[in-house]
């Protein structure tokens, strides 16, 4: 089971990470893989920002961290609409998966990473892995 395990998951790799790789321009008609779920959201980037905080936190739910991608690699001379990343966990269902052996190889999984941001449009927008 455990080679068959890293083969999917190198299959899942290499879907997501050659087609990245192999260009060398973004395509405007480049589409997300159907792993990922997005969201619209009718608010704009701060409210869109805190109604996510405040549904994680009502869901019993944390955030670990963010991660400010657009100041990072503002940084580095890079400037792009916002995008930021945030990390969220439940000690519940965490503790469950990484309880057992069966279910520890999650572990690079956790936390949960969601990505909110800023389209070129102005349109904050959601997206995080389908579970």
């Amino acid at each position: 089971m455990g080679s068959m395990f890293f083969a999917s998951l190198a299959l899942v790799v290499a879907s997501i990470a050659t087609p990245a790789l192999a260009r060398t321009q973004p395509q405007a008609d480049m589409k997300p893989p159907s792993m990922f779920l997005e969201d619209t959201s009718p608010k704009a980037l701060v409210s869109t920002v805190d109604a996510f905080k405040e549904a994680v936190k009502a869901g019993g739910w944390s955030i670990l961290g963010v991660t400010n991608m657009a100041g990072i690699l503002s940084e580095r001379g890079f400037t792009l609409h916002p995008v930021l990343v945030f990390d969220a966990c439940s000690g519940k269902y965490s503790s469950e998966l990484l309880a057992r052996d069966e279910t520890r190889f999650v572990a690079s999984m956790i936390p949960c990473r969601v990505a909110i941001y800023q389209t070129s449009t102005g349109k904050a927008t959601m997206k995080r892995l389908q579970s």
